[in-house]
């Protein structure tokens, strides 16, 4: 399947998948592939808030947050605790796109109940 094709419902599943495998209960998908003017090798953006991640180096949580997802598709990955990706909004552009017009993906952990807001 041509990577641009992948339909936007299935990724959102796929990122619940993978949120489910890290064991991150809210995700914020955003850029270009949610929008849906990406082109075929346009990568998924994503921001995973878990405050397992405050103070956390990038170099560390990548590969292993990287290895759990499953599809050829390049993912770009932004891990932050609630706080710290409260604080990068301020200066931070991508952040700030993110925050303000991306599909937050919450995953409630003690039922089967998810929401998108």
């Amino acid at each position: 399947m041509d990577r641009g094709a992948i339909p936007r419902e299935e990724l959102i599943e796929e990122i619940r998948r993978f949120m489910r495998r890290v064991g991150v209960v809210h995700a914020i998908f955003f850029g270009s592939r949610q929008r849906g003017d990406n082109r075929p090798h346009s990568d998924l953006n994503l921001v995973l808030l878990d405050e397992r991640f405050a103070g956390q180096k990038l170099g560390r949580l990548l590969p292993e947050l990287q290895e759990a997802w499953k599809i050829d598709l390049h993912l770009e990955l932004l891990p932050s605790s609630p706080e710290e990706f409260e604080e990068m909004q301020e200066w931070n552009t991508l952040a700030r796109e993110a925050a303000e017009s991306g599909l937050h993906i919450d995953i409630q952990e003690d039922t089967n109940e998810e929401c998108d807001r």
